[in-house]
Formats: C-alpha cells, sequence, structure tokens
C-alpha cells in the first residue's frame, strides 16, 4: 500500500466517529497495533465509544471494559481533580489537535509513562462529532532516556572533574577529539583545535613506544613521559588508556606527576653520587691502609719486643677491619649499579673455590657439600660468589666452638629452571627474637660479633637483585639455617 493511501485510510478513520469495517481501516489499525499504539473513537463528551483492539494491549482492558466509560479512566486520580481531562479536550476542540506526555493508569491503577495524541473530528460541514485517541506506552524510552541522561551527567561530572585530566585521541592519525579542562592545564595547552597527541609528547620516540604499548596490549597503564610545552621547566605526565577498536579511538586519563618525578630524578642524582662518592672513597682509602699493613709487617719482620708485637697485631688488625668495611661498602655500590650478566655456574666447583679463600689454621669447622645438576643454570657469578663467600665466612666466624664437631652443611640443588641453596651450620646461632633485623644495614645479632654488621644486609639485596628470596631459622646456641631461592638467568 502506498503511503498516500495509508494516510487516506487514517485520514478516513479520524474523521469517522465509528469504527469502520473496511480492509484498509483494519489494515491502519494494524499498522498501529504493531507500533505498540491504542486507538479509541471517544464522543464529544469524551466517552470511549469504540476501540481498535477486541483487548487493549497497552492499558490492559478487555474492549467491552472501556466502551462507555469516560476518558478519565485513564488519568491519574491527581489529574481527575484538576480536571485535565476536560483541559485536554478542550484544547483538542480548540487547537484540532493536542499531544501529551505523562504518566497514566492502566486497569488495576498501575501506573505507566504514556504518550497520548487526542484530536478532533469534524463532519462535512464542521462540526464537531468526537475525538480520537492514541495511546502509547512510553515507559521503557522515558527509563531508558532517564538512564542515558544519567549516564551522560556522570561521564560529564567525570570529565569535568578538576582533578584527572580526560583525553580522547583518533589512532589512525592520533588526532586529538577533546580533552578536558585539566588535560589542557596539564599538558600547558589552552585549546584542542588541530591538535594530534603525539604533540603533547616532548621526546618522539616515548610516544612510538606508547603507540607500540597500545598495539600490542589494547591498552596503557601509568605511562609516563615528558610533556612538550613552552615552559622553562620540564613537566611530567601519566598517561592510562584504552583502545577502542570498534570505534578506533583511544580514551583516557592524565595525571600530573612533575612533583613525584621531579623528586624521583633528584633522589636517583643523590644515589648516583653517593654511590661514586662511596666507591672512589673506599679505593682511595684502601691505598693508605695497603701502606699502612706495609709497616706493620716490617715491624713483625724485624722481631720486636712483645709489647710492640701486640701493639702491630692490634693495628693489623682493625686495619683488616676497616678493609673489610671497604670492600663491604664496594659491594653495595657495585650491586646497586651493576647489571646482571649471566654466566654458567657449576656450583661444586665455585664452592670449593670459595673456601680454599679461607686459611686452613682458622677452619675448626667441618664443611660438607653436597651438589644436585639436574640441568644448566645460570646466574650472574660475581653476586652468586658474594653470597657464597658471606654465609661461608658467617659459619666460620660463628661457630661454637664446644660443638663435637662445629659443621657448616652446604646443598645446593638445581632443578626446574631454579637453585635451591641449604646453607646450614652448628654455631652459636641467633636469638628467634632478633632474626627479623639480621638483613638490616649495620645490625650485629650477637656481641661476639666482630664484623660490620652488612654481610647479611649485602647477601639478601644480592639475591634480590638476581630475583630469588632468603629464609633464614635459627636458635640460640643451637645453630643457623640459610635457605635461598635463585631463578636461572639465562
Amino acid at each position: 500500500m502506498k503511503e498516500s493511501d495509508r494516510k487516506a485510510v487514517v485520514q478516513e478513520v479520524d474523521r469517522t466517529p465509528f469504527p469502520v469495517s473496511n480492509d484498509r481501516a483494519k489494515y491502519a489499525s494494524l499498522i498501529n497495533i504493531l507500533k505498540g499504539y491504542e486507538e479509541f473513537i471517544l464522543n464529544t463528551t469524551g466517552t470511549i465509544i469504540s476501540s481498535n483492539l477486541e483487548v487493549v494491549n497497552v492499558t490492559g482492558y478487555d474492549e467491552w471494559e472501556v466502551i462507555g466509560k469516560s476518558i478519565s479512566i485513564f488519568y491519574t486520580q491527581e489529574d481527575r481533580d484538576r480536571g485535565l481531562p476536560d483541559t485536554d479536550l478542550a484544547q483538542a476542540d480548540r487547537e484540532g489537535q493536542v499531544i501529551t506526555t505523562g504518566w497514566r493508569v492502566k486497569k488495576k491503577n498501575a501506573s505507566f509513562w504514556a504518550k497520548v495524541k487526542l484530536t478532533a473530528l469534524h463532519n462535512s460541514v464542521g462540526v464537531l462529532t468526537g475525538f480520537g485517541l492514541i495511546i502509547k506506552d512510553a515507559t521503557h524510552k522515558a527509563l531508558y532516556q532517564y538512564r542515558m541522561k544519567r549516564i551522560r551527567n556522570e561521564y560529564f561530572n567525570l570529565f569535568n572533574n578538576t582533578y584527572t585530566g580526560i583525553f580522547r585521541f583518533r589512532m589512525e592519525d592520533f588526532r586529538v577529539l577533546l580533552f578536558n579542562d585539566k588535560a589542557l592545564q596539564i599538558l600547558g595547552k589552552t585549546e584542542n583545535r588541530q591538535l594530534h597527541f603525539h604533540q603533547v609528547f616532548a621526546n618522539a620516540k616515548a610516544f612510538e613506544n606508547f603507540i607500540q604499548i597500545l598495539q600490542s596490549n589494547k591498552r596503557a597503564q601509568s605511562y609516563e613521559f615528558l610533556i612538550h610545552h613552552r615552559g622553562t621547566h620540564d613537566r611530567w605526565a601519566a598517561v592510562s588508556c584504552r583502545h577502542f577498536e570498534d570505534g578506533d579511538f583511544v580514551e583516557g586519563i592524565l595525571i600530573d606527576i612533575t612533583e613525584k618525578k621531579v623528586q624521583m630524578l633528584e633522589l636517583e642524582r643523590l644515589n648516583y653520587e653517593l654511590d661514586q662518592f662511596i666507591y672512589h672513597a673506599s679505593h682511595d682509602l684502601r691505598s693508605p691502609l695497603t701502606s699502612i699493613l706495609g709497616l706493620v709487617n716490617l715491624i713483625e719482620m724485624d722481631e720486636p719486643a712483645r709489647v710492640i708485637y701486640q701493639y702491630a697485631q692490634m693495628i693489623k688488625e682493625r686495619v683488616n677491619h676497616l678493609d673489610g668495611l671497604l670492600k663491604d661498602l664496594v659491594s653495595i655500590t657495585f650491586n646497586n649499579k651493576a647489571g646482571l650478566q649471566p654466566e654458567r655456574i657449576d656450583f661444586e666447583s665455585e664452592i670449593k673455590s670459595i673456601v680454599q679463600e679461607f686459611p686452613v689454621q682458622n677452619q675448626p669447622v667441618e664443611i660438607c657439600v653436597e651438589v644436585r645438576h639436574e640441568g644448566e643454570f645460570y646466574t650472574e657469578p660475581i653476586r652468586l660468589r658474594t653470597i657464597l663467600r658471606n654465609l661461608i665466612s658467617n659459619a666460620l666466624k660463628y661457630h661454637n666452638p664446644h660443638a663435637s664437631p662445629p659443621y657448616l652443611k652446604l646443598e645446593v640443588i638445581v632443578k626446574e629452571g631454579k637453585a635451591t641453596i641449604f646453607a646450614k651450620d652448628n654455631g652459636i646461632g641467633i636469638d628467634e627474637q632478633y632474626l627479623f633485623q639480621v638483613f638490616e644495614m649495620f645490625y650485629r645479632a650477637t656481641t661476639k660479633a666482630t664484623g660490620n654488621g652488612l654481610g647479611l644486609y649485602i647477601v639478601k639485596s644480592m639475591i634480590e637483585k638476581l630475583g630469588g628470596n632468603i629464609k633464614i631459622k635459627s636458635s640460640k646456641g643451637l645453630g643457623t639455617e640459610f635457605r635461598i631461592e635463585l631463578p636461572t638467568r639465562q
């Protein structure tokens, strides 16, 4: 059916105060039914005299229940008290048609949001013969619009908040689609027009890396970059965002991290300078210590008197202590600065080599070594040797002279991509209440300690640098056990 024919049918129905029994009228009513409309014909006083449905699907009435009833049955009690039904009829008579939206009432007094069209019907000479009433249930649409409005308001509240910068740009050409005021403030911009996202990066390589992350992961998390701006001081931002492939755009947030970044860079600079100072000072100070040790050796060669020999031994002991401290400081600096250069490790040969560094006369401790390799193991050798050397040195230094005999058992198991090292002794041990402190810098767990309190601190720091962990169990007078796990780093 042509559109002109359909309109003619509807107009014919609108002009007729009674139902029209023909195919075209039924077709027009069917169209309205499919659209979710209900149609009624009213007389001049607003009484319903016909309906297009045998069962009314919007208001819930059967046709026989509405025939002869006033239009007011569809209005709320409050609207009836205000005389709104008569007001709407009068307006339709006066203006020819009135369209309203508002709460209406279904059967059993159930409310719904309705869109209502009330049309005045006239005969051929222009006399009012009744009204055509069309009702549509718009509740779902109204709720949808309400929810969309609320979501939109929440979005814009977030978008316009003064603490977080929000942006969106097109992935195809990086054209900025929007910045909120905070984002513009962070980036030192005044407007979005003709702006591309790569223009806010001071470093082109940083932007390329950022885009590669987005392309690979479809998101970026807390990506830090130096902002391109005209100011005299560097400004930094962190961006977290997501690539929406359907729309091919990127949306996310910006946070100003300039203050934090400046503090971090300053801390890195100070740490670097401190490491440099410790490194050079340690090397420079070891030179005069070597000279002092040489003089002490000359004194010993001259077979001095007993008192002078004792003094020389005391000097030698303190110089060696200071030399050990300087070596430990160099180890800390090395661990902080040097990268990892893994090599294949043979634990048995490494441990035997380290044990030979300690004079036989100072080793009343029996050292047992057991190594089981189930595959190759790779790690950074200098740090590993330092770890093993400190563990062996501690066991020898703090052995229990009353044990029979004093021992150190070293067991290494290389399996499934990691090495597990057990170091167990029956030395003087550590009181359990102090175990949580033993890895702290300059901490000494016993008054008998002659070291500088850096050994276990260095051990733990280097183990963590290698990606491993260390655990300790100890009881005073019974001994100590360390368990170290290191991943292979081929």
